[in-house]
């Protein structure tokens, strides 16, 4: 089971991801609903795994740069929830290779089997 940071601004959202992952099993470290919560709580005692993460963030905030400081400084990977998968083209643009893009609304089978993937890498 993996342990799994969620970075979301909407809380409903929030709530329904954790509901999902707990409900297989996997252990829900935090809920950020930005950036800086996000690399706060990177930073804290708890390790995880993977973080979800929506592209659109409070405050502006900008889902695929907190990805790739959450790799950069802690070798975290992220898996991508959001409205906006056209963002996929200018994430690959970038360099980056997530574990996968999944559009909302979202199905709990799509969280699921992309979380598979990873623990199958471990």
């Amino acid at each position: 089971m993996l342990r799994v940071l969620i970075v979301e601004d909407e809380p409903l959202i929030a709530i329904d991801l954790q509901d999902i992952l707990e409900d297989a099993g996997h252990t829900v470290v935090g809920i950020a609903p930005a950036m800086q919560q996000a690399i706060d709580l990177a930073a804290g005692a708890m390790p995880f795994d993977v973080a979800i993460l929506d592209i659109d963030l409070a405050g502006c905030d900008d889902g695929i740069e907190t990805a790739h400081r959450l790799r950069a400084e802690h070798g975290i990977d992220a898996l991508f929830v959001s409205a906006r998968i056209e963002e996929e083209a200018r994430a690959r643009e970038l360099g980056w290779r997530p574990i996968g893009f999944i559009a909302k609304p979202f199905m709990e089978t799509q969280i699921l089997a992309a979380l598979s993937r990873v623990e199958a890498r471990r």
